[in-house]
């Protein structure tokens, strides 16, 4: 028997799927954080910058959002490294793009091919769990779970340093590089193994996974444990350096003292490390225990120091942004675990492509939630309602009892 080569080890695949999301969260992050300062520079005026922001934040979501299933369905259809590497290479040249940029409109055409990076992430991790031993699941879904949070951790201040000290060009020259690099170890070391691919049309698989995600039960109740979760966390996101500001203001202890952006910075740097531990802990955890009990354990924790950031007072915020960071970074982890024991083997990635559709959900109804609570109850008031939102989610993991088993075969009729 021929012996397994070093490239086909689920070790291998995971931390090459780890490096491909870090790599992609680097670049995004440093898009939304820096394209104000961007649009500044290319000569946008001071009152169209706003409008500009906000157009260029949505415009890649609207295109791929409605492409989610269908990248999954191609997955099972023609393989899925190729759906993974497609991804990496529009990456470049987009952010490629955005480096040479010297008017919006460039900026636009760039932002409008993000919406056909969509679509690897639940492929990546299909993949990840057909090639790893059922009792290392966990640990493998959180590794390829921490690039992202690495990324997040890491994105600002190595952005900031790069920025500062070369340029914002420089910067996004830095992250098509280090996407590009990413593209070359895929397409040279991405192993797939031989599978039987679906012979079902695209079409046909892209509309199967959307009935699967609202008629297998463990699916359904997944999908909307991680709505409720989602909604809570980026409801509450973009009013946080606003309530550090203002808590500031109470007094500052004096490990912590500075000028507001930098610890608006370093608040937000602690929840982000936190979650880049968090996620490998709570994973391999979820081996140990069982990936429900670990989800559940990582909402609860996320929902309740998601409340207690209403504290007034910058110490024991930043101590509760340590700890919410920490059982944030197990909920993708475990989640995606069970969904890849719940969802059909024969059209897994095209399931679980589909879980960023609460993610990407939220991320248009969240801020208008949190502003509209904001409006009515004050940052304060809106911190503990959804603070309590995203705890909502973890009681409704009891619908998941007796329901999360390795499925086969097609979605019963309805």
């Amino acid at each position: 028997m021929r012996r397994r080569g070093w490239t086909t080890d689920w070790r291998f695949t995971a931390a090459l799927f780890l490096f491909t999301g870090f790599a992609e969260s680097l670049a995004f992050g440093h898009l939304q954080a820096f394209t104000p300062l961007f649009l500044r520079q290319i000569g946008v005026g001071v009152s169209s910058i706003t409008a500009w922001t906000g157009f260029l934040g949505v415009i890649g979501s609207a295109v791929g959002l409605p492409l989610l299933p269908l990248w999954g369905a191609l997955a099972e259809r023609w393989g899925r490294k190729p759906v993974i590497v497609r991804s990496a290479l529009i990456e470049v040249v987009l952010i490629s793009l955005v480096a040479r940029a010297h008017s919006p409109y460039t900026l636009a055409v760039a932002r409008f091919l993000s919406g056909f990076v969509f679509g690897n992430t639940g492929v990546m991790m299909a993949m990840q769990s057909e090639a790893t031993p059922s009792a290392r699941l966990g640990i493998a879904i959180a590794w390829v779970s921490s690039g992202p949070a690495i990324g997040i951790a890491a994105g600002p201040l190595l952005g900031g340093v790069v920025a500062s000290d070369l340029g914002l060009r420089a910067l996004f020259y830095f992250d098509a590089g280090l996407s590009a690099l990413s593209a070359l170890l895929l397409l040279l070391f991405l192993h797939e193994p031989p599978r039987t691919r679906s012979a079902e049309a695209t079409g046909r698989l892209a509309v199967q996974s959307l009935r699967d995600v609202l008629q297998l039960p463990a699916v359904r109740s997944l999908f909307l444990v991680y709505l409720l979760f989602a909604l809570g966390v980026t409801a509450v996101q973009p009013f946080l350096p606003l309530w550090i500001r203002a808590v500031a203001r109470n007094g500052v202890p004096a490990l912590l003292s500075g000028p507001p952006a930098y610890l608006i910075g370093l608040v937000l740097t602690l929840g982000g490390i936190a979650m880049a531990i968090g996620t490998p802990v709570l994973g391999w955890l979820g081996d140990r225990l069982g990936a429900r009990r670990s989800l559940s354990l990582s909402l609860f924790g996320n929902g309740a120091f998601l409340v207690l950031q209403a504290i007034p007072s910058l110490g024991p915020l930043a101590v509760v942004q340590l700890l919410q960071g920490f059982f944030r970074g197990g909920v993708s982890a475990n989640l995606m675990a069970l969904l890849a024991r719940a969802a059909p083997e024969d059209r897994r990635a095209a399931v679980m492509n589909l879980s960023l559709l609460p993610q990407q959900i939220a991320w248009f109804a969240g801020p208008a939630l949190g502003t509209a609570l904001a409006a009515g109850t004050g940052l304060q008031g809106m911190l503990l309602a959804c603070g309590a939102l995203a705890f909502a989610a973890a009681p409704l993991l009891l619908l998941l009892r007796g329901q999360v088993t390795v499925a086969r075969g097609a979605v019963p009729p309805a």
